[in-house]
């Protein structure tokens, strides 16, 4: 009742109030999550009203920093230990083998430690403190973004009109949703955070198609005025995109749906002939390397994927829209550079460990395959239909299955160069027995 009456009413303490509650949540407070469910309520409630009232809640004092800025990581504790320990080096928790090898024994000995804390915060039950809070934090961001009526189901809640209308007009309107569109994609896109909310970001989603849509249609996508570098609409970079859709399609997210929209837009968008502000343009090698393992995580696994009550029956983008998304964040479509795409081949097999989607010695099957390209030849890159290629290769048999076999031998070769020879040859060891 408090935090409802500071929200309406503008009150000078509601930054406390709010900061309290992620107290309470971070204390395992009593029925968490029933408070959760009666937060998240009162923060929909908001996306129909005036904008007046959203520049009111971001008037008072401290709100701006809290919600637009770094002040609320929106992270769990075990995300938490991951971003601020030596386990970011090694992209999170690295495998017991990874580990077992690491040379520099102090290194180890700090390492192995971080990962007991991180296997007991693992192994704990229940909705984590962040997406509780989440369930708050993230809506009222969603609020100040958009204006629109309550659905059934919060994952359409992204649903609406930007407050405002043009941001290039610069009204107090427009700046506000300019800056909450910026600090919504920036959290839905950042991995840690996603893992540490869950669905309590289902609006995220959403909220980018009807951005992406809107400065479409408006033609101000990578408006460098209102952009940085490489992003579709303020905070979607097109490479944090691709990624996060592909992820939330795996997971069988609650907003999987409009994941798979997004992904069929992109591939729309990659085909458009652009000017300077070309959002793959100068895009690091390293971006594009984490995008390559990525997708191939994605092609592996999608098959295959479990999506959840709410993401059952989704269409997935087909293969054609898949490939030309990848060719063009690789460096093989709008336009063609084939020394660009052989430093992403490189980049991802030999650095894939440390810039994966997965933990240190998780991420060697992607290596493999990037091996397998980088050792092709270059005549073929072009125009690759690179969703068929993982698939043949996934295909093609071990070593021990067919000794003869010239592309098993290939194939061995590639993850004896992922896996290192000492690990290639115990896990060929186990196949063989």
């Amino acid at each position: 009742k408090a935090l409802k009456s500071a929200l309406y009413g503008g009150s000078p303490d509601l930054y406390f109030i709010i900061k309290r509650v992620r107290g309470l949540f971070d204390n395992g407070a009593e029925n968490s999550d029933m408070a959760a469910f009666h937060l998240h309520s009162i923060a929909r409630g908001l996306m129909s009203l005036n904008t007046s009232l959203l520049l009111g809640i971001v008037a008072c004092p401290y709100m701006s920093s809290l919600l637009f800025g770094e002040e609320e990581d929106l992270l769990s504790t075990k995300y938490r230990l991951v971003k601020n320990t030596k386990l970011a080096k090694y992209n999170g928790r690295p495998s017991d083998e990874f580990l077992e090898d690491i040379e520099d024994e102090t290194e180890k000995e700090e390492v192995t430690l971080l990962v007991e804390q991180y296997d007991k915060l693992d192994d704990s039950w229940g909705q984590p403190s962040s997406m509780s809070f989440c369930y708050l934090y993230f809506n009222l961001i969603v609020a100040c973004t958009i204006r629109g009526q309550l659905s059934h189901s919060s994952t359409h809640d992204g649903n609406g009109t930007l407050r405002g209308g043009n941001p290039k007009m610069k009204s107090p309107e427009t700046l506000l949703s300019t800056a909450a569109l910026r600090r919504a994609m920036e959290l839905w896109t950042d991995p840690h955070v996603l893992a540490s909310c869950g669905d309590a970001m289902a609006p995220a989603a959403s909220l980018a198609v009807t951005a992406v849509e809107y400065y479409r249609v408006h033609n101000l996508l990578c408006e460098e005025h209102l952009c940085n570098a490489h992003e579709l609409v303020p905070g979607l970079a097109i490479d944090h995109l691709a990624m996060t859709c592909m992820k939330e399609i795996l997971d069988g997210a609650g907003s999987a749906s409009y994941s798979s929209k997004l992904l069929k837009s992109l591939k729309d968008i990659c085909g458009k002939v652009w000017d300077a502000n070309c959002p793959w343009r100068n895009l690091p090698i390293e971006r594009r390397a984490t995008f390559a393992i990525a997708f191939y995580d994605y092609v592996e696994n999608a098959d295959n994927s479990s999506f959840s009550s709410y993401g059952r029956g989704v269409e997935l983008p087909d293969n054609d829209d898949m490939n030309q998304i990848f060719r063009t964040i690789v460096g093989l479509h709008n336009p063609i550079d084939t020394t660009i795409a052989g430093s992403v081949w490189k980049t991802a097999a030999e650095d894939g460990e440390f810039i994966g989607v997965h933990g240190s010695g998780c991420n060697y099957r992607s290596r493999a395959f990037f091996y397998y390209l980088l050792r092709s030849e270059s005549d073929g890159w072009e125009g690759m239909d690179v969703t068929k290629l993982i698939k043949e290769f996934e295909d093609i048999p071990r070593i021990h299955k067919a000794p003869d076999d010239p592309k098993a031998k290939e194939k061995d070769e590639c993850f004896r160069l992922a896996e290192g020879d000492k690990r290639h040859d115990e896990i060929n060891r186990i196949f063989s027995s």
